[in-house]
């Protein structure tokens, strides 16, 4: 079932595929900043522009769903780096690797209704230096295509919201920053953020020693999450409300100015509540995004210039978590630890059949060392899970004899180490001249850990 799961949403997605070039037209048009709907399970924590720092994050959903959406949803696919991976490779079919271009920093700005992203938004982009205009999701989903889905009870997927950013952050000047208003959303997005920095990272790497290592900067991703309390948000939107409609209403008598928009949540209390309630629903999806890239709430009750201090304060906290650019590119080469085995597996396999192929004497005498000097100390010490095996034995003198022994035992599910150590053994003094003979003793030390059995006490089966 699973499988036809997935083949049902891999079908949705070839449908709804085009629309996101039909989209990326529009979108240069439709860019800019609205409200959006957000979580938290728990009161957060903030930043405020008249007080101390203090660490949190709030998260981003979308919450509206048919009930036949519903339905979409549960044919989803949900593993967050399959999604991620489908959307980059299909931007890596359209534009080429190697001429992927994008810009170098990135601000995700995020908030409760009513907590004044609009507002602050043009101070951000001016403090920033950035010209781009700034990147509305929403405005991305509000395409003929994506009514049409929404309108039909389907799901806007996962996949389709990142790949359509991705085409509108491609569309930017690379040679300055973006801000991007109201991603990421769900858990999903919030993992395909990471990947999406891990990748530019990748293509820095890649590149860096090219003559288009300007292409591919360093990533610099900034958090920026506003918060303010429910009675705040509520007391804020119906007072945007009030001056709308007063602005609106003097317009209209005198046939001068322009009609600004209305819209329902500023004047409908019980809807303002419940898009709150969104808010605080999903606390966990930037909890999760707090982890990876550290940032702190923003109290955004204060004056305009007050919580725009408190803004840039943040992003010079999360500046200094980062290394200096030299720096950074100076030991980036280094594999980063959690990538190291990550084919680790399929790496083992490979060897181990070439030394069957290629060197099966070697490979024998390697299994018949771990049957007569290793497996005796492991079953020997088979409760402990750990034992340490010292040998003189010569044949480890050979470092490729050592490989094949080790890549056999890793195989089979020990975790092995090896060392060796060189011992200077006085065995004669010269008593005329004082001189003391040595000799060289070369000691091998095999590390060898595996899963331990615990074996419960005698009285506490009768317990």
């Amino acid at each position: 079932m699973s499988s036809v799961k997935t083949a049902r949403a891999l079908i949705q997605h070839s449908r709804t595929c085009t629309a996101i070039r039909h989209s990326i037209a529009l979108a240069k048009v439709q860019r800019a900043v609205s409200v959006r709907t957000y979580s938290s399970a728990t009161p957060p924590r903030f930043i405020s522009s008249q007080s101390t720092v203090a660490s949190a994050a709030t998260s981003t959903r979308s919450a509206s769903s048919h009930s036949d959406g519903q339905e979409s949803r549960a044919t989803e696919i949900k593993d967050a780096k399959l999604i991620f991976n489908q959307a980059w490779q299909n931007i890596q079919d359209h534009y080429g690797r190697s001429n992927i271009h994008l810009p170098r920093e990135f601000i995700f700005l995020m908030g409760a209704p009513g907590s004044g992203k609009g507002t602050h938004t043009s101070s951000i982009l001016r403090a920033r230096g950035i010209t781009n205009p700034p990147i509305s999701v929403s405005q991305l989903l509000q395409t003929p295509e994506c009514k049409e889905l929404i309108n039909q009870g389907q799901m806007i997927s996962d996949r389709y919201v990142i790949e359509l950013l991705l085409h509108a952050m491609l569309d930017c000047d690379p040679s300055v920053g973006v801000l991007v208003d109201g991603f990421p959303r769900t858990d999903i997005q919030v993992e395909a953020l990471k990947l999406l920095h891990d990748q530019m990272t990748s293509l820095r790497h890649e590149f860096f020693n090219t003559d288009r290592r300007d292409q591919f900067p360093r990533p610099v991703f900034r958090i920026c999450v506003l918060y303010v309390d429910e009675e705040i948000s509520v007391q804020r939107q119906l007072a945007r409300g009030r001056m709308i409609r007063e602005h609106n209403m003097e317009v209209k008598k005198t046939g001068q100015g322009v009609l600004w928009e209305e819209r329902v949540t500023d004047s409908n209390e019980t809807l303002i509540r419940e898009r709150y309630a969104i808010f605080k629903a999903h606390y966990g999806s930037l909890l999760k995004l707090s982890k990876m890239f550290p940032f702190h709430l923003i109290n955004a009750v204060g004056s305009i210039k007050e919580v725009m201090q408190t803004i840039l304060k943040e992003f010079e906290y999360q500046s200094s978590l980062e290394l200096d650019h030299d720096t950074y590119d100076a030991i980036t080469h280094i594999p980063v630890a959690n990538q190291i085995g990550i084919h680790a597996r399929q790496d083992l396999i490979s060897r181990l059949e070439h030394y069957q192929e290629y060197e099966p004497s070697l490979m024998q005498q390697a299994i018949q060392f771990i049957d007569e000097k290793v497996i005796p100390q492991v079953q020997r010490h088979s409760i402990s899970g750990h034992t340490n095996i010292r040998t003189d034995d010569q044949q480890l003198a050979d470092s490729h004899f050592v490989d094949i022994v080790m890549d056999v035992l890793s195989e089979r599910g020990y975790h092995v180490s090896f060392d060796r150590r060189i011992d200077h053994v006085p065995v004669r003094v010269d008593l005329n001249t004082g001189n003391i003979q040595l000799e060289t003793h070369h000691t091998y030390m095999l590390n060898i850990d595996f899963p331990k059995h615990y074996i419960r006490p005698l009285e506490q089966k009768f317990n």
